[in-house]
């Protein structure tokens, strides 16, 4: 048994299907609050690793405070939008009318209406997330262009004007992706895009290591090629960027021990939450490194 199961109570199988989305809507309402202290203030938070294009070193808990770190992974995690954004061509296909599925507390979508002037319905299985989403929409005065929806990604509601491109940032894992695409294959105007990013699995202990923690196992590059091409996308871009996102989790880990050094005011369950956290983070950046997973942007054009 490794130090993560022996620290963790909570349960180390992946859910069945029935119960999955409510389990991960769940799991993610009750992180709200750590996901706020660790990625916030706000009003764009992100729950998704960081692109490092840079030589620079991360920041390590001996040379910087848990602040400093935050603000380098925040910087980072942004980064990586803009790396997409540049792979996606954003200017052309995503700044109409957007669905970004999975859209944690919002990060991603407010980016979208910020920076590219897109609609963006943002997608969340947590409930208490869509009111944090709509009021930080709010406060960048972009109410008006990002609305909050709660909803099932494979249940996407119908609308009477298709979308033009659907986004994923380190939510498709949880998806049932041949139902997903089915449903995103009704929703959007032919030739859209579905921009995905995500781990894919590259060896079982990989997977193994990920699903420990977030509750559910990688896929391959080729189960989303199968379940796309089944409801009528096809790839058209395929992108690695593993090297430059390795070392998100060593600021990850970096800032989750500054606070367990630093903050003196941290109860006894929050000390284990994040000693949890800084066991998952290790273990990730040490799979990240050896080739277990890798990170890819994919994008898939409807036929």
């Amino acid at each position: 048994m490794s130090n993560l199961d022996q620290l963790s109570s909570s349960p180390q199988t992946v859910p069945d299907p029935q119960d999955e989305v409510r389990l991960v809507g769940q799991y993610y309402d009750d992180k709200t609050a750590r996901l706020v202290r660790k990625y916030g203030p706000g009003p764009r938070i992100h729950y998704h690793v960081g692109h490092y294009a840079s030589t620079e070193p991360p920041l390590r808990a001996d040379n910087a405070a848990p602040d400093a770190i935050r603000g380098s992974i925040r910087r980072h995690q942004e980064d990586l939008l803009r790396y997409a954004a540049k792979i996606w061509d954003a200017e052309q296909r995503l700044s109409g009318r957007v669905l970004d599925v999975g859209c944690g507390l919002g990060g991603g979508s407010l980016f979208w209406a910020q920076e590219y002037g897109a609609d963006v319905t943002a997608v969340t299985n947590a409930p208490e997330h869509a009111p944090v989403v709509e009021g930080f929409a709010r406060e960048c005065g972009v109410d008006g262009r990002v609305r909050a929806l709660v909803s099932d990604a494979k249940q996407l509601p119908l609308d009477d004007r298709p979308y033009d491109a659907a986004v994923a940032i380190e939510s498709s894992g949880y998806f049932d992706r041949p139902r997903w695409f089915e449903r995103l294959a009704r929703v959007l105007r032919p030739g859209a895009s579905v921009c995905v990013e995500e781990v894919f699995i590259t060896r079982p202990h990989g997977a193994d290591v990920w699903a420990e923690y977030f509750y559910t196992k990688p896929a391959t590059v080729l189960d989303y090629v199968k379940a796309a091409d089944a409801a009528g996308f096809e790839l058209a871009d395929d992108v690695d960027a593993t090297s430059e996102t390795a070392p998100f989790w060593e600021e990850s880990a970096a800032w989750t021990k500054a606070m367990l050094e630093t903050d003196g005011s941290l109860s006894p369950v929050d000390r284990r939450q994040l000693r949890i956290s800084l066991l998952a983070n290790q273990a990730l950046g040490a799979e990240w490194q050896a080739g277990g997973v890798r990170l890819g942007f994919l994008r898939f054009e409807l036929k």
